[in-house]
This record gives structure tokens, sequence and C-alpha cells, in this order.
């Protein structure tokens, strides 16, 4: 049976970590913009749908029918899981709409990763199990700052559903042959469409975009979309779901942090520890990817 060599682990496992650092960026800007987390969302699918394409087209990968129709649902959950953690972002903490978010991790820890036909190992689990700590120790210590609300909690809740449903998707689509860029183009034309209708009848600020939101739009498009996004579907398919949900975890230390430097969100020296634990677990999956042999998906 063959292996993937371990040189390509590590590679995949080092664009995950580059990827997730583009992610941790991407609140940032969605909460310096001027119009809501629909509206955001809406400008974020459809700008980026011709970069996704021209990509997509330049790697190799063009679009069609065939394609499309692979993610038809991945594109949906795609499309309406960035429109609840947008909305998460502008109606909450960052802090809180990151960490939720990230609840992935222990879906596939506990075993949604069967779906596709994984299985934690004991030392991935203890792993994640440090990593859930210095989540919780963060979401604990910070509970009571930055101007947290209930109503953005939930939004962040709904967006983890929705992403963990994309995020398994994603492997079995690429686990099947289907390139990284066309996938990712496939995804965002699917859930541009999708998500429009439900934006034109929710957002009353569609039109009301400043020129700086349209950078911003463009920043998260090439930071969080072709290099975060490109980075870690490609490497989806060099490593387990577990694994690379888990390194997602870098994520919300790196948006809080930059919260408190951007925009003053308050940081409590508990938070700080609850990401130390965070790191410290990441370190431990880090180890563990490298020096597990997992067989090529047939």
């Amino acid at each position: 049976m063959n292996t993937r060599p371990r040189d390509v682990r590590e590679v995949a496992v080092g664009s995950v970590l580059i990827g997730v650092v583009g992610w941790g960026i991407g609140p940032l800007l969605v909460r310096g913009m001027n119009v809501s987390g629909v509206s955001v969302s809406f400008y974020r699918m459809w700008l980026a749908v011709p970069v996704m394409v021209l990509l997509a087209r330049l790697f190799g990968e063009p679009l069609d029918r065939r394609v499309l129709r692979i993610c038809a649902l991945p594109g949906v959950l795609f499309a309406f899981s960035m429109m609840f953690g947008f909305q998460a972002m502008r109606t909450t903490s960052i802090a809180n709409a990151t960490l939720i978010g990230q609840l992935c991790p222990a879906f596939m820890v506990l075993g949604a990763g069967r779906l596709v036909g994984e299985r934690s190992t004991p030392k991935a689990s203890i792993a994640a199990f440090v990593s859930f700590v210095g989540l919780a120790v963060m979401i604990s210590r910070g509970a009571d700052t930055s101007n947290s609300a209930f109503s953005g909690d939930l939004l962040a809740f709904c967006n983890v559903l929705c992403f963990t449903g994309y995020f398994l998707l994603m492997k079995r689509t690429r686990n099947a042959g289907v390139g990284s860029w066309a996938f990712l183009a496939g995804v965002f034309v699917v859930g541009a469409v999708a998500l429009t209708p439900y934006c034109l009848v929710a957002a009353d600020d569609l039109w009301q975009m400043e020129r700086l939101d349209y950078v911003r739009v463009v920043a998260m498009i090439f930071g969080p979309g072709v290099l975060g996004h490109g980075l870690i579907v490609w490497a989806t398919k060099h490593l387990e779901v577990t694994t690379t949900s888990l390194l997602t975890l870098l994520s919300p230390p790196i948006s809080m942090i930059g919260a408190w430097i951007v925009y003053d969100q308050s940081l409590v020296p508990g938070q700080l520890v609850g990401a130390a634990i965070v790191l410290a677990g990441l370190a431990g999956t880090v180890v563990v990817a490298r020096t597990t042999k997992v067989p090529e998906p047939v």
C-alpha cells in the first residue's frame, strides 16, 4: 500500500499554517467594514468569482459542468457559512466569533471524520484535547469583555455547522480527484448565486459600500481567499481532515490579538494563557502529522 512521502505532508502542514494566518486576518477586515455582514458576504463572493475562475484556468483546472454539479452542496454551505461568520464578526466580539467558529475540529475528533473514512489516533486526540482546553480558557476568560453578544455567538455557531459540512465535502471532493482551484472556482460560483436572493432581501445597505470597503474586500479575496483557502484546499488531499481542521485553531489567537491591537478590544491575561495552550496543542498536532503515514485515497 502506497503512503504519502513525508516531505509532501510537511509541505501540506506548512501550507495550512500559512493559509490559517490569512484566515486570522480576515475577521479584522470584516470588522472594519461600513456595511452589514450580509452585504460584505455578497461582495466578497461575487468579486472573488472571476479571480477564482481565472486561477483555475491558469493552473490547468478549468471549471466545467461536472465540477459545478459536484460543488453544488459545498458551495451553498460555504456561502452561508461565510455570511453567518461575517454577521457574527459584526455583532459580537472578534474573539467570540472566531473561537466559536473553530468548533469544527471538535466535530472531527468526535467522529465526523469517519464520514470521509478517517479515525483519530490517540496522539491526535490528546493534541486536540489540549487545544480545546486552550479554547475553553480563552472563551471563559473573555466572556464578559469586548462587547460579546449572544445573538452574534448564535450566528457564529450557525457558521461552524455550515463550515463543518463544507469541510467534509471538500475533503471528499479532493479525494475524488477534483483539482483544488477548480473546486474553489465552483464553490464561489455556486455560493454567489445561492446567496444572492437572500442578500437582496435581507440587506438594507447593499448599495452603501464605500471606497475603503472595496479595498478591504479585495484584501479579503487575496488574503483569506486566494492565500488561505487556496493553500488549505490543496493541503486537504495530503492530510487527514482532522489534522487540517485542528491546525485551523491557530486562527482565533491571531484574530484575537489583532482585534486587541487594531480595535482595542479587551484582552485579559487569561486569554493569552489560553492562546498559549492552543499553540501547544497545535505543536503536538504538527508532530503527529509529521510522523503519521496516511494511505493515498483510492
